[in-house]
């Protein structure tokens, strides 16, 4: 007699090859919607992978893959001996009324007319990751040390009595006394003085790459990008229509001379020179030159994110390259996510003379105002000395983390990963030892109570061997190596 397949049918998945959305984020993005909106209950069995495989005319690997990462997220669950099921820890979905009814529907539905960054937007992720604070989460400060009383002080002076300046809509570029005060670190702590009015404020960093990259390229247009890199913000470069000009990282930053012949009409180019992400390296200053070059001859344009530069543990900060631009190609863009606390939500652009007008009035139209309480919050709290004496803490704190890490590493994850720990920034990479599946490990991370992110999620073409980030700056010095022996058993496990 024949074997009946096992698992319930799943007609709503629907692979669709225009879209430019990996087949297998449209597999699982899918699954995940479906689980949400109760098609899918608590306790249901799906089909072996196999099964789904040949349904969907993908590989095996590709849905053990959509599978693994459900899972890891807490959509799914594996029933030794029995199958893979939807993770009975999830709540009751509620009965098909009301509006329950119509999102459920909804999945059904055929999608309503959308612009063009409408319909881009649906085939990327702006998920930014694991919101748990487990040990080891990468990009985390040291929140808790964080001078919430001095903050106070400062939110209490600006706001009290209701003062008018604090209370309105803001100037378009940001509040001049915030303006200021970032010039005056600029050129203090980073040797990179600049105008005031050179500077716009933006609801974080991101919000200053969206408005970079919409005002100085069109849709279609190249941007040399880093690979691996950031996901978000790759993300949003495609989600704004633009060509991602992708440039291989070695020791010495981004193959400059390499993405550069191979994509000669790249309109701009977004790179971390002080510190890349996730690789942790920094780029040379003969590539900066050749990047400097390119950009002039070629009319382009360089965003650089000072990603993570304040916390740089032998030596100074390493200069911008908007500090050794002469022909004004360089829109510098910095944010207070890392060096403060991420939900601050300020960033910040320094633009070249020629350009601001254009950057003010888009800020304008598009965010009309970064909320003037926080502006002028911050504004005197760096004003005060405390952002300076703030961070002269941390970059102690973090060093002395840092080398508690890797003393600990070193013997606690010996034969099973290396550490590769540069001398800047909140994370370290952990590489694989064993030709292990990082997504596979990061699940075995996860169920020991830690926290880490797949190198692999940061791939876009190029591969790489598995490895894990790993965030030490938010894990006090002497739960370092418990933790870190936690760690070893799940990668040990996995």
């Amino acid at each position: 007699m024949a074997k009946q397949l096992e698992g319930p049918i799943l007609p709503f998945l629907r692979l669709d090859d225009a879209v430019a959305l990996p087949k297998f984020r449209q597999v699982q993005d899918q699954l995940r919607m479906a689980i949400l909106r109760g098609h899918l209950r608590a306790g249901t069995r799906l089909p072996a992978s196999r099964i789904l495989a040949e349904e969907l005319g993908l590989s095996r690997q590709t849905l053990v893959r959509v599978l693994e990462n459900l899972k890891v997220e807490g959509y799914l669950e594996a029933r030794q001996g029995a199958g893979t099921f939807v993770s009975a820890a999830l709540p009751h979905q509620p009965s098909k009324t009301g509006w329950s009814e119509k999102l459920n529907n909804a999945l059904d539905m055929p999608l309503p007319r959308l612009s063009r960054i409408g319909q881009l937007s649906r085939q990327v992720s702006a998920d930014i990751g694991q919101f748990e604070h487990k040990p080891f989460l990468p990009n985390r400060p040291a929140i808790d040390r964080f001078p919430f009383a001095l903050w106070r002080k400062c939110w209490n002076a600006v706001t009290r009595g209701g003062k008018v300046a604090a209370m309105g809509y803001g100037d378009l570029s940001g509040e001049l006394v915030l303006r200021q005060r970032i010039a005056e670190y600029l050129a203090l702590h980073r040797h990179d003085p600049c105008d005031p009015e050179q500077i716009v404020i933006t609801p974080g960093g991101h919000a200053a790459f969206t408005l970079a990259a919409m005002a100085l390229a069109d849709p279609g247009d190249g941007i040399l990008f880093e690979d691996p890199g950031p996901v978000t913000t790759s993300n949003l470069f495609r989600t704004l229509g633009l060509r991602l000009c992708l440039a291989g990282v070695d020791a010495d930053g981004m193959d400059v001379a390499g993405a550069t012949s191979r994509y000669p009409d790249a309109r701009l180019a977004f790179v971390m020179p002080s510190r890349h992400h996730p690789l942790g390296v920094t780029l040379s200053l003969p590539r900066r030159l050749a990047l400097l070059e390119w950009a002039r001859a070629n009319d382009a344009w360089i965003i650089e994110d000072d990603y993570d530069s304040e916390f740089r543990y032998d030596g100074a900060p390493l200069p911008s390259i908007r500090s050794i631009d002469g022909h004004d190609r360089v829109i510098y863009a910095g944010s207070f996510s890392k060096a403060l606390y991420p939900g601050i939500r300020i960033g910040y652009l320094v633009l070249p003379p020629q350009l601001i007008g254009v950057f003010r009035n888009l800020s304008g139209l598009i965010n009309r105002s970064v909320p003037v309480e926080t502006q002028l919050v911050l504004a005197d709290f760096i004003g005060g000395g405390h952002f300076a004496s703030h961070l002269r803490r941390m970059r102690g704190l973090y060093a002395e983390r840092r080398e508690a890490f890797m003393e600990a590493g070193r013997t606690t994850l010996a034969g099973l990963a290396r550490i590769d720990c540069s001398e800047s920034g909140l994370n370290a990479l952990a590489w694989l030892e064993k030709a292990s599946e990082d997504h596979a490990v990061r699940r075995s991370v996860l169920d020991v109570g830690l926290q880490c992110y797949p190198l692999s999620d940061y791939t876009i073409a190029t591969p790489r061997p598995g490895a894990l980030i790993l965030g030490y700056a938010g894990v006090p010095a002497d739960r370092m190596k418990p933790y870190l022996l936690r760690l070893a058993e799940a990668i040990a496990r996995a």
